[in-house]
């Protein structure tokens, strides 16, 4: 399959600089990152459907009203101070 790409002339200038570098034609400078990229996308949407797997197995044991923060709840009830007056 062949892609072309249209870079601004100073661009690809310096990307094929970059890639001279390296050691490394453009072209496989491109195809290694496009490849780490989906590779990545790949073990997310692994995790993902793990990670959802394990909340529909360990939804079901939840019971009674869901829990509601109230602010107040994370401090002690105020003493009364007897030297205020």
């Amino acid at each position: 399959m062949s892609i072309m790409v249209d870079l601004p002339p100073a661009m690809a200038q310096e990307a094929q600089e970059y890639a001279t570098v390296r050691g490394t034609t453009l072209e496989r400078l491109l195809f290694d990152y496009l490849k780490a990229e989906l590779d990545r996308r790949h073990e997310v949407d692994e995790a993902m459907a793990k990670f959802d797997a394990l909340v529909r197995q360990s939804s079901g044991r939840l019971q009674g009203k869901p829990y509601k923060f109230n602010r107040a709840d994370a401090y002690e009830p105020e003493t009364v101070n007897p030297f205020k007056a």
